[in-house]
Parts: C-alpha cells; sequence; structure tokens
C-alpha cells in the first residue's frame, strides 16, 4: 500500500486532516510545510524517515518499517 493512502485512511479513523499534520510537522521541525508539499512528498513517496517519524508521534501512532 502507498504510503499516502495508508496515512490517509489513519487520518480518516483519527478525525484529524492532512493539512492540520502539514501545519504541526512545519511547527515541530520549525519549517514551512504546506498541505500540496505533504502531499507531494508523499505521492512521491520522498518523504524523509526524520518526518515520518514525527507524523507518527502527530496522529499518535508508532512506525513500523517492513
Amino acid at each position: 500500500m502507498r504510503i499516502i493512502t495508508e496515512l490517509k485512511e489513519i487520518l480518516y479513523t483519527k478525525g484529524l486532516t492532512l493539512k492540520f499534520v502539514a501545519q504541526e510537522l512545519g511547527n515541530r521541525l520549525n519549517k514551512t510545510y504546506t498541505l500540496a508539499n505533504l502531499s507531494n512528498k508523499l505521492r512521491n513517496e520522498t518523504i524523509t524517515y526524520r518526518e515520518m517519524k514525527i507524523i507518527a508521534e502527530i496522529i499518535g501512532c508508532s512506525l513500523e518499517l517492513k
């Protein structure tokens, strides 16, 4: 399953939005993250491990590498 699809499913079940995740990620990394920027990183699968680890913390999940 693609990263973006899996993340969107988790966000839907938790009542969160990708826009909220982008804002929180930007706050934690002290960078500007837009919804479009984050969506592109997820769709192209160019998101870093560090970013995914922080996203997991934001949404209250653990990150599992396979």
